[in-house]
C-alpha cells in the first residue's frame, strides 16, 4: 500500500484510517481462527504483516500529537496488536513489535507514547523470555524494552507490573524485568517529564533486597546495579535500604561501588581523612605513639562495618602487645581508642549522597571514590561512635557502647537526633542474646525516657509497638532481673506516654505479632489489664472500647482454635483465664460504653462475649444472679491484676535501697500500691453496683431472646410431632455411645433428628449452628466430637422438616450468616488438615452435617456466598481413603445439586476459581477423583441449565430453557459470556496437565459443553486453544456422536 501523509488530514480522517485498518487486522486474526476450527486453509500471512507495515507508516507522520490518538489505540488497534504479537508467525510478531517500536522513535507526545507502550510491556517482557518463540521476535522484544525503559516511557501501572514480573516463577523472566528495571533506573534523571521514583520507592526496595537474594547469578548482579542507580535517584531512602540488609551482601555492595559508579559515570565527592598521617605525628604525640595512630587508621576502615570491630581491636592489641586482664579494662581501652582515632566514619546507615551525573563528566572522577560506601555524615558528632561498637559480636563490647549511651543520657549531651539514633539502637539490644546486654539497654532506655523528654516523639511513635514487644518477651526471660526491668519500663511507658490510644494499639499490636508464644500472649493480656487500671477514662470512648473488645475476641478466638491436645494445656489455659480477665476489666472501666460496643457486635459475637463473662467472674453456675452480690463485693475486688502485682514485687527493692535510681513506676507520681494504681482511686461501692447492674442486663438479654426462639420453636416441632404417622424412633444406643466398629450410614443423622424432635424444647436453642459452635471448643475427643456433630446435622433436618412442611421463615429468623460461615471455615480447614488429624468417623459426621446444611433453607444465603468453600469441602471428602467419608462427599455434591436453587453462573465461577486455584498451587501436579469430580460438574450444570442464545436486550447472557424432567419449571440458570471465559481458560490450563487423566477429563467436558451449546455459540470462547487442542476436541466429539448415533 502507499504511504499516504496525514499532515493534512482532519482528525475524522485520521480516525477513519486507523478503524479501517485496525478492522482489517482483526477480520484477517477472525479468519485464521475460523480456518483452523473448521479445518480449511489459512490466509496469506503476508496480507497481515502488510497491514501492519501500514500501521508502522502511519505513525511515522506524527499522529500520536492528536488529542484523541490514545483512544483511537485503545478501541482500534490494542487487541489486534496484542493478538499479533502472540503470533507464531515470525514474520508478523516481527512487524507488530516494529509497531512499538515506530512509536517509540516518532512518537510526538510523551504521555500518550507512554500509555500505548505500557499496554505491550508484559506481552513484549513475555516475548523476550520465552524459549518457544523465534531468536529474531525474542530479540526484537528485548530490544524494544530496552528502548522503553532507556527513554523513560513507563507509567506508573508499567512500573507495577515490572517489579511483579521480576518475581516471576521463572528465571527468564525474572532476568528480562530487572535488566529492564536496571536500564530505567539509569536512564531516570528526575525531571518533571519523567514518572517521579518517589511513587513507588517502597516497591523498588522490596523487589531489590529481594532479588538480591535470588538464585540466578545474573538477576543478582542486575538488582545490585538497580542498588546503585536508585542511589543516585535517592540516596536517603537507599541508605535505609542499605542499613536493612545483611553483612555480607552490604559487603559485597561495598565492593562493586566503584565498578558501579564508573559505569554510572556520577561524580562523588572526595572524603577528607579525619586520620591523622601516620609519618607526621601530630603536636602533643611522641614518636612512640606513631604506632598507635598508624595501627588506629588502619583500624578505622574496617571499624564501620557492623560485626569487623572485634577483630579491629584484636589487631590493635596485637600490634602494641597489650595483655587485656579486665572486661571492665577492655571496655576503657577500646573507648579510648575509638576517641583518640577520631573516628568519623560511624555507622548511622548513610550513604554518600553523590553530585548529579553528567554524560560528559570524565570517567576518571569516579575512581577517586572510595571502595567503602560509608561515609561520614558531616552532621554527625564524633560523641555517636559507640553506636557502631552496638552491632559487634561480642558482648561485652555491646554492653561497654550501651553504657556509654547511659551515660551521655544522664549528662544531657544528647541532641534529638542522637537520641533518636540512640533510641533505634537500643531496641535491638533489647532483644539482645545476653542478659547484661539487655539489662545495660533497658536501664539506657529508662534513663533517655526520665532524662531526655526532648526526644523526638515522633520516632519513639514509630517503634513504640516493636519496643512494647521486645520487652514482653523480655518478661518471659529465665533471668529475674530482665523480667523486672521490662516490667518497670513497660510501666513508665504506659504512665507517661501521650497519648495513651498509642498504647493501647501498641499493646494490641504486639500480642498479633506474638505468633504462638503462649507466655508472650498472656504477658500482653496482663499489661492490656494494666492499662485499663492506669486509663480507665480513656476506654469511656467508644473507639476505645471497641478496639479492645475486638482484640481480646480475637486472641480469645485464636487460642480455642488451636490444635486440641495444645487447647488443654496449662500455658494455653492461663493465656485464656488473662485475656478472659481483661475483658471483665474492661467492663469494670466504663460499663456503659462496653454494653454499647458490646450490643454492635454480631449476635454471635455477643454470645461470645456473654460467655467469656461469666467465666470471667465466675458465673458458671444456673443460679448465676444469685452469685452477681458476692463477684462484686467491696472487700473482695474482682480481677485481680497480676501485671501490678508483680510490679509492686519488683519495685519494693528498689525503693527500699538506697542508689540513685527512682522508682519507674512513680514516674508520673503514681506508686503501685495492692495491685493497683495509687493516682488512680480503686472501684467505689457505687461504681460496682453499676459495673454489676449492667452486666445482669447484658446477661439477661440472651435468657430471654432464647426463651422466645424456644418458644417458636417448640411449636414448629409440635406440629411436625402431630404430623407423624407413627410413634417417634428412637435413637440406637450404638450412636448414643459411638463404638469402635466402622459402621457409618446415613440412618444415623436421620435416627438423630428423630431424637432431637422428642427431646425437650428447654434443652436447645433456635440457631443450632451458634449451639455447636459454642459446644465444639469442649470436646476433648472424637467420640464427644461425633456426638456433637451428629446433633447439629440431626437438628438442622428437623428444622429443614419443620420448614418444608409449614413454609414458614422462623428458623431463618434464628439463623446468623457469620456463624454458618465461620462454621465453614472451621470444617475446610479440619478436613484439608490444616489443623489437626481427625478420626474417619468425625469426617463422616462433619460431612453428614455439611449435607444437612445445604438443604436448611435459612443457611442458603450463607452457603451462596461460601460456596468455594463447601464445594473445597467435599473436594476434601472425595479424596478420603476412607469409603463412607467418599459416598457422604458424593451425596453432598447431589444434594448440593439437587436442592440448590443458585444460579449456574454463580456456581460455575466458584468451580472454575476451585480450579485455578489448584492448577496455580503447589498440589497442580496431582490427579485425585475430588479434582475430576468437579471438572465433570462443569459439564453437568450447562447440560442442566441447557442455554440458548438470549435475544434482545444482552447479547453476552444466555437463557436457560425448561431442564428435562421439569416441565413448566424454569430454573435460575443464567449463563454470561465473562463466565464462559473463565470456565475455558480453566479447562486450557488443565488440558496442559501432567496427567492423562486430567487432560481427558477437561476435553470430555469441552466435549459436553459444545454440545450443550452448540458450534455457533461455543467456537468463540474455544479461541484460547490451541489448533491441536481443537483438533482433539474436534475429535472426541465424533466419537461422541457416533456413540450415541
Amino acid at each position: 500500500m502507499a504511504c499516504i501523509s496525514t499532515a493534512a488530514m482532519t482528525d475524522e480522517e485520521v480516525l477513519r484510517r486507523v478503524q479501517v485498518l485496525g478492522d482489517a487486522i482483526a477480520e484477517e486474526q477472525r479468519r485464521n481462527k475460523v480456518a483452523i476450527a473448521l479445518r480449511q486453509p489459512l490466509r496469506d500471512w503476508h496480507i497481515h504483516v502488510q497491514l501492519l507495515e501500514e500501521v508502522a507508516r502511519l505513525l511515522v507522520n506524527e499522529i500520536t500529537g492528536r488529542p484523541a490518538f490514545v483512544g483511537w489505540m485503545s478501541l482500534y488497534m490494542r487487541n489486534c496488536l496484542l493478538c499479533s504479537m502472540q503470533s507464531r508467525r515470525a514474520p508478523i510478531a516481527l512487524a507488530a513489535v516494529s509497531v512499538v517500536k515506530t512509536l517509540l522513535q516518532h512518537g510526538a507526545s510523551r504521555a500518550a507514547v507512554a500509555i500505548v507502550c505500557s499496554w505491550f510491556l508484559p506481552c513484549l517482557l513475555r516475548l523476550a523470555a520465552s524459549s518457544s518463540v523465534a531468536t529474531a521476535v525474542s530479540a526484537a522484544a528485548m530490544r524494544t524494552l530496552l528502548s522503553v525503559a532507556q527513554k523513560c516511557m513507563l507509567t506508573l501501572e508499567s512500573v507495577n507490573s515490572l517489579l511483579s514480573d521480576c518475581g516471576a516463577s521463572s528465571a527468564t523472566v525474572r532476568r528480562c524485568a530487572v535488566v529492564v528495571l536496571r536500564s530505567y533506573l539509569e536512564a531516570a534523571t528526575g525531571t518533571s517529564v519523567q514518572l517521579s521514583v518517589k511513587a513507588y520507592t517502597e516497591a523498588l526496595h522490596r523487589v531489590i533486597s529481594e532479588r538480591m537474594h535470588d538464585a540466578d547469578a545474573e538477576v543478582r548482579y542486575s538488582a545490585r546495579r538497580c542498588f546503585w542507580a536508585l542511589h543516585i535517584l535517592e540516596p536517603t531512602s537507599t541508605a535505609a535500604l542499605f542499613r536493612a540488609l545483611p553483612v555480607v551482601l552490604q559487603r559485597r555492595l561495598a565492593g562493586e561501588r566503584r565498578d558501579a559508579m564508573q559505569e554510572l559515570k556520577a561524580v562523588e565527592p572526595s572524603p577528607v581523612s579525619p586520620v591523622p598521617s601516620p609519618t607526621a605525628p601530630t603536636p602533643g604525640c611522641s614518636a612512640h605513639q606513631a604506632p598507635r595512630i598508624s595501627a588506629c587508621a588502619h583500624a578505622s576502615r574496617t571499624v564501620t562495618l557492623k560485626d569487623d570491630l572485634q577483630s579491629a581491636a584484636a589487631s590493635r592489641a596485637r600490634a602494641l602487645a597489650v595483655r587485656v586482664t579486665s572486661p571492665r579494662k577492655a571496655h576503657r581501652q577500646l573507648l579510648r581508642s575509638a576517641k583518640e582515632a577520631a573516628v568519623a566514619q560511624e555507622w548511622d546507615g548513610a550513604l554518600p549522597a553523590p553530585y548529579l551525573r553528567t554524560r560528559e563528566a570524565d570517567t576518571g572522577t569516579a575512581s577517586s571514590a572510595p571502595a567503602l560506601p560509608y561515609a561520614a555524615s558531616p552532621h554527625s558528632g564524633s560523641g555517636m561512635s559507640f553506636l557502631t561498637s552496638m552491632e559487634s559480636t561480642d558482648w561485652s563490647v555491646r554492653r561497654a557502647a550501651v553504657l556509654q549511651g547511659q551515660r551521655l543520657c544522664e549528662n544531657g549531651s544528647l541532641t534529638n537526633e542522637d537520641a533518636a539514633r540512640l533510641l533505634a539502637g537500643l531496641l535491638a539490644r533489647v532483644q539482645d542474646i545476653h542478659f547484661r546486654v539487655v539489662e545495660g539497654a533497658q536501664n539506657c532506655l529508662r534513663t533517655l525516657m526520665t532524662r531526655v523528654p526532648t526526644a523526638p516523639s515522633h520516632e519513639f511513635h514509630s517503634l513504640l509497638p516493636s519496643l512494647v514487644g521486645a520487652l514482653l518477651r523480655n518478661m518471659s526471660h529465665a533471668r529475674p532481673v530482665v523480667c523486672a526491668g521490662a516490667r518497670r519500663l513497660l510501666s513508665c511507658i504506659v504512665c507517661t506516654y501521650v497519648p495513651p490510644q498509642e498504647v493501647l494499639k501498641a499493646v494490641l499490636r504486639a500480642a498479633d505479632d506474638v505468633g504462638g508464644a503462649v507466655a508472650v500472649a498472656q504477658r500482653c493480656a496482663e499489661l492490656l489489664h494494666y492499662v485499663m487500671l492506669v486509663h480507665p477514662s480513656l476506654f469511656a470512648g467508644v473507639s476505645a472500647m471497641c478496639i479492645a473488645v475486638r482484640g481480646i475476641l480475637a486472641h480469645l478466638r485464636a487460642l480455642e482454635c488451636r490444635p486440641h491436645k495444645a487447647t488443654h494445656n496449662a500455658g494455653v489455659r492461663a493465656a485464656q483465664r488473662s485475656w478472659l480477665t481483661a475483658l471483665g476489666a474492661a467492663l469494670l472501666a466504663c460499663p456503659e460504653s462496653f454494653r454499647q460496643v458490646a450490643e454492635q457486635l454480631a449476635p454471635s459475637e455477643q454470645e461470645e462475649v456473654r460467655v467469656a463473662l461469666r467465666e470471667s467472674f465466675g458465673l458458671t453456675d444456673k443460679d448465676w444472679k444469685g452469685q452477681l452480690s458476692s463477684a462484686f463485693a467491696v472487700d473482695n475486688r474482682p480481677l485481680r491484676c497480676l501485671f501490678a502485682e508483680e510490679l509492686k514485687t519488683s519495685t519494693m527493692p528498689e525503693r527500699r535501697g538506697t542508689g540513685s535510681g527512682e522508682s519507674i513506676a512513680s514516674a508520673d507520681g503514681r506508686i503501685v500500691k495492692d495491685g493497683v494504681v495509687s493516682g488512680m482511686r480503686p472501684l467505689s461501692n457505687r461504681a460496682l453496683q453499676n459495673a454489676s447492674q449492667q452486666l445482669y442486663e447484658f446477661l439477661s438479654v440472651s435468657e430471654s431472646c432464647l426463651a422466645s426462639s424456644w418458644t417458636a420453636q417448640a411449636l414448629a416441632e409440635d406440629a411436625v410431632a402431630r404430623a407423624a404417622p407413627g410413634p417417634i424412633p428412637v435413637l440406637p444406643p450404638q450412636l448414643a455411645q459411638p463404638s469402635n466398629a466402622d459402621g457409618c450410614d446415613g440412618s444415623s443423622v436421620v435416627h438423630a433428628a428423630a431424637l432431637w424432635c422428642a427431646s425437650p424444647s428447654a434443652e436447645r436453642s433456635g440457631d443450632p449452628v451458634a449451639d455447636f459452635l459454642r459446644q465444639r471448643p469442649k470436646c476433648r475427643d472424637s467420640e464427644e466430637r461425633l456426638r456433637a456433630l451428629l446433633a447439629l446435622a440431626a437438628a438442622l433436618c428437623a428444622s429443614g422438616t419443620a420448614a418444608a412442611e409449614k413454609s414458614t421463615d422462623v428458623y431463618r429468623l434464628h439463623c446468623a450468616p457469620e456463624g454458618v460461615e465461620r462454621l465453614l471455615v472451621h470444617w475446610e480447614r479440619e478436613l484439608c488438615g490444616l489443623e489437626v488429624e481427625m478420626h474417619h468417623r468425625v469426617r463422616w459426621a462433619m460431612l453428614a452435617a455439611l449435607d444437612a446444611l445445604l438443604q436448611w433453607p435459612a443457611a442458603r444465603s450463607a452457603v451462596a456466598r461460601q460456596l468455594a468453600r463447601v464445594l473445597s469441602i467435599c473436594r476434601s471428602g472425595l479424596d478420603d481413603p476412607f469409603v463412607e467419608v467418599q459416598v457422604q462427599a458424593a451425596a453432598c455434591i447431589d444434594t448440593f445439586m439437587s436442592t440448590s436453587q443458585l444460579p449456574a453462573d454463580l456456581i460455575l465461577g466458584a468451580v472454575t476459581g476451585c480450579l485455578m486455584r489448584w492448577s496455580q498451587g503447589p498440589m497442580s501436579d496431582s490427579a485425585t477423583p475430588g479434582w475430576l469430580t468437579l471438572m465433570q460438574m462443569i459439564s453437568r450444570i450447562v447440560e442442566e441449565a441447557q442455554p440458548t442464545l438470549a435475544g434482545g436486550k444482552d447479547a453476552n447472557v444466555l437463557g436457560s430453557g425448561v431442564p428435562p424432567g421439569r416441565s413448566g419449571c424454569r430454573r435460575a440458570h443464567i449463563l454470561n459470556a465473562p463466565v464462559l471465559h473463565r470456565v475455558v481458560a480453566a479447562l486450557n490450563r488443565c488440558l496442559g496437565h501432567c496427567h492423562a487423566s486430567v487432560r481427558l477429563c477437561a476435553v470430555l467436558v469441552l466435549v459436553a459443553i459444545r454440545r450443550a451449546l452448540g458450534d455457533a455459540v461455543t467456537l468463540p470462547f474455544l479461541a484460547p486453544l490451541s489448533a491441536a487442542h481443537l483438533r482433539l476436541v474436534d475429535m472426541y466429539l465424533g466419537k461422541v456422536v457416533e456413540g450415541c448415533a
